[in-house]
């Protein structure tokens, strides 16, 4: 046998269940009517009595439901954005000379404070395998502008230079197929 079931809620909050245990739905129909017109129902739970019988072809009342919150845990200082129903946390690795990203960069903000220009090197895929669509932030808060140098075999593509423009400048790179990147932002010649 088949079992449909299907919960409506009152307005006062209670969630009556109809089931229907054969492929007849017109049972369900005519619960649907009898609601609307205001008809009492058995408030007795369904249990495995009701369904071994046959005998769930009225509707029940669910009487009690036991809702519990889960623990999402604490935001910490660290900047939280969401995605979706997910929450994560950027992660910042700070710099103060030239940098070779690594694979811990995946996804964080490589933040570089120097008083004179600085480069940020980017190596090839043989040496750091990143996945296809990984995204890395760079942001200058020192002075000194920091240059995105695409290592032997990299290429970079980018509008109109691979340069931030000034402190505080932000960017972002892409890496799009194997050895390819681009980068994005506040950028300079």
């Amino acid at each position: 046998m088949a079992t449909l079931t299907i919960p409506f809620t009152l307005s006062n909050g209670a969630t009556i269940i109809a089931a229907q245990h054969n492929s007849n739905y017109n049972d369900i129909a005519a619960f649907v009517n009898a609601l609307a017109a205001g008809t009492n129902f058995d408030t007795g739970a369904i249990d495995a009595t009701d369904i071994a019988n046959g005998a769930v072809t009225t509707p029940k009342l669910a009487t009690s439901l036991n809702l519990t919150t889960p623990n999402i845990g604490v935001a910490t200082a660290t900047s939280i954005a969401s995605s979706g129903n997910v929450v994560y946390q950027t992660t910042i690795n700070p710099q103060i000379a030239s940098y070779t990203l690594l694979l811990i960069d995946n996804g964080c903000i490589v933040e570089i404070s120097s008083a004179t220009s600085v480069n940020l090197t980017v190596p090839p895929n043989a040496s750091v395998a990143f996945p296809v669509g990984t995204t890395i932030y760079i942001l200058q808060t020192g002075a000194g502008q920091i240059t995105v140098v695409p290592d032997g075999g990299v290429t970079v593509n980018a509008t109109p230079g691979l340069k931030t423009r000034t402190q505080w400048a932000m960017a972002s790179l892409v890496k799009r197929a194997t050895n390819s990147w681009i980068l994005v932002g506040d950028i300079a010649v």
